[in-house]
């Protein structure tokens, strides 16, 4: 009897680690995604980097740092894509 009941604290205990680690609840704080903003690397002059560009419609580019620039493509579909000319931004939505 007392064989079993160590086996089943063993194994509540082990159970219980195993869920407290999977995270559960974030405490009502809302975690935002943040993604960089891509270079726009070494391209031809008329691509200008559109091909590696990323779709920022509707979210906010914020500077890394202060020396950032970056290149964005306004389109008369509302549509706007940009990548980073120098220095670092990232994309906030």
């Amino acid at each position: 009897m007392k064989n079993i009941n160590i086996k089943q604290i063993a194994f509540t205990a082990t159970v219980a680690l195993a869920l407290s680690a999977c995270g559960g609840s974030s405490g009502g704080t809302t975690v935002i995604p943040v993604v960089s903003v891509p270079s726009c690397g070494d391209v031809s002059a008329v691509d200008m980097g559109k091909s590696v560009a990323i779709d920022v419609t509707g979210k906010t580019i914020k500077k890394a740092e202060t020396d950032a620039e970056v290149r964005i493509w306004h389109f008369p579909d509302a549509t706007k894509l940009a990548c980073m000319i120098s220095g670092k931004a990232i994309i906030a939505n």
